[in-house]
């Protein structure tokens, strides 16, 4: 990024983990939260090429009131936040994320990343439906143990599904979509990250959240300088460049991190004894193929499996009848604290296998914009998402010779999604009839494909066994296999088709994980 590196410095550490998101935190809360509990002294130095924002390392930007008493104006923080992964078409050849060798027909067009300490979990919904027996076919865990560990990531995450039970909105929304024939027995509370105080303010959970008291200044080192013996270090606009790696005959380890600090253009060389890479669905595939000593051979099923779910949405005004059981009195305050928006979820079952959120979006789709002709506390958003078949022919590639903004090689995709979604949105045309009529012109609408930002499998796990790396990344501790001591994290590991939201499932996973690190590294 301009001129050249300055000379390498050294740093070493225990466990290294590149990435600040939700699984990165997972990783770090689990191990210092073990090694404490045992009396063990463990340092781990995570990295991550975003910046701080905000007063809370890795807070929620929803936890600012202003956002929840006109949500609209979050979705600009959103559409800021996010980078698109490749943008295809000559039109588009002056945007920074251009790919020109991108298929327009096999490209995820509006698949995004977050590069901010915290990423995507310092905008995400907090939305933590538990997978359906059909969304856990391939998991290489059993259901008891898996269960056991979703239960755990419920707990640090702090899912609840109770703190909108008090809210008219959300009462009235959830008890017509119930009582509509059509969704008997589909209908619940939302389950979410979220803490409602004793003001009735909503708090939203993040990464600082999930990172508990290390998350504290006390306990969370972020100078880069700093020469004290810490627990916990912090290094925020550091890309993680490479790692460097080790094969012997029958194994293959890493032992290094070579990281570039964007602020003064300084090498940073990290000797660990484990690494977690947690840089999301196609981050971390790019790093592992940018490293010495990895190639596409070497990991042959990196970036495969690549599924991304659809998501089709509207916007429904609500109809006189529960308006009126609301109160169309004005002044009526768009007040977190005494009008919160409806959470309500529409059920993944195996006859109807997706899933739908009824809410009050913060999020503004398709460029579109608030309809200034019906009161907003009438409006509700429907977003169904559908799932997407395995196929290890779905993949994204990654090309030396021509790299990102970043510099580092540019994602390619080479993904095609064949499911036909007609069922889903009928299904979503019904719930929008039950609580009034949809909004001209936010008819139900797919949405560009990757917009759902749900991108999983491409680092997935599954079970051991004679050519286990034909068919998947790492085992069920997310240990790569044929490597001793590089774990990934993040929704590619999830190996199964899914409608939910992957957060939830992506933390359990890393909860084991980090388990097996606390006991054997």
């Amino acid at each position: 990024m301009g001129s050249l590196p300055k000379e390498s410095k050294t740093a070493g550490a225990d466990i290294f983990i590149a990435g600040s998101g939700p699984v990165g935190c997972t990783f770090a809360r689990t191990i210092l939260d073990r090694a404490e509990a045992a009396g063990k002294r463990i340092h781990i130095y995570m990295a991550d090429v975003g910046s701080i924002d905000g007063r809370l390392i890795g807070g929620h930007l929803k936890n600012d009131l202003r956002y929840q008493i006109d949500s609209d104006l979050f979705s600009h923080v959103i559409d800021a936040a996010l980078q698109k992964v490749s943008v295809a078409g000559k039109e588009n050849r002056y945007s920074p994320y251009y790919n020109p060798n991108q298929k327009e027909a096999l490209n995820v067009p509006d698949c995004a990343v977050t590069r901010t300490i915290g990423g995507m979990g310092t905008h995400w919904t907090c939305a933590c439906p538990r997978p359906e027996p059909g969304e856990r076919t391939e998991s290489p865990l059993s259901k008891g143990e898996f269960d056991s560990l979703l239960k755990k990531a419920e707990d640090l995450l702090q899912v609840r599904d109770d703190q909108y039970d008090d809210q008219i909105r959300h009462i009235k929304v959830k008890k017509h979509l119930e009582e509509s024939y059509d969704f008997k027995g589909r209908i619940r509370d939302l389950p979410l990250a979220v803490k409602r105080d004793e003001n009735h303010c909503v708090t939203f959970g993040g990464p600082n959240t999930i990172l508990g008291k290390w998350a504290e200044p006390a306990n969370c080192c972020t100078d880069p300088d700093c020469k004290k013996n810490c627990l916990f270090s912090l290094r925020a606009e550091h890309k993680v460049i490479k790692l460097k790696c080790r094969r012997m005959s029958n194994f293959s380890y890493a032992d290094e991190a070579v990281l570039l600090n964007l602020r003064n253009n300084e090498l940073v060389t990290v000797v660990f004894n484990a690494c977690v890479i947690a840089l999301g669905a196609i981050g971390t595939p790019q790093l592992l193929l940018n490293s010495d000593g990895i190639e596409a051979d070497t990991i042959p099923s990196l970036g495969r499996h690549l599924s991304e779910q659809s998501l089709w949405t509207c916007q429904v005004y609500l109809n006189d009848k529960i308006r009126k059981e609301i109160g169309d009195e004005k002044p009526f305050p768009l007040s977190p604290s005494v009008n919160s928006e409806p959470q309500v979820n529409v059920k993944y079952t195996n006859d109807r296998p997706w899933n739908g959120m009824v809410n009050r979006d913060a999020y503004i789709y398709g460029g579109r914009h608030p309809n200034p002709n019906y009161d907003p506390k009438f409006i509700v958003d429907l977003r169904f998402y559908g799932k997407h078949k395995i196929d290890k022919n779905n993949r994204v590639t990654f090309d030396k010779s021509d790299l990102d903004i970043y510099g580092l090689p540019r994602a390619t995709f080479e993904v095609t999604r064949k499911e036909d979604d007609h069922e889903m949105v009928e299904d979503m045309k019904r719930a929008a009839s039950v609580l009034g009529e949809i909004i001209d012109p936010s008819e139900p609408k797919q949405q560009p494909y990757g917009a759902a930002l749900h991108v999983t499998g491409t680092t997935r796990i599954g079970r051991g066994g004679k050519d286990c790396e034909q068919h998947s990344v790492a085992d069920e501790n997310s240990l790569v296999h044929n490597w001793t001591n590089l774990y990934v994290g993040g929704n590619g590991v999830i190996p199964d088709a899914t409608a939910c939201n992957p957060t939830l499932t992506s933390v359990a996973y890393a909860i084991k994980s980090a388990e097996f690190i606390a006991r054997t590294h």
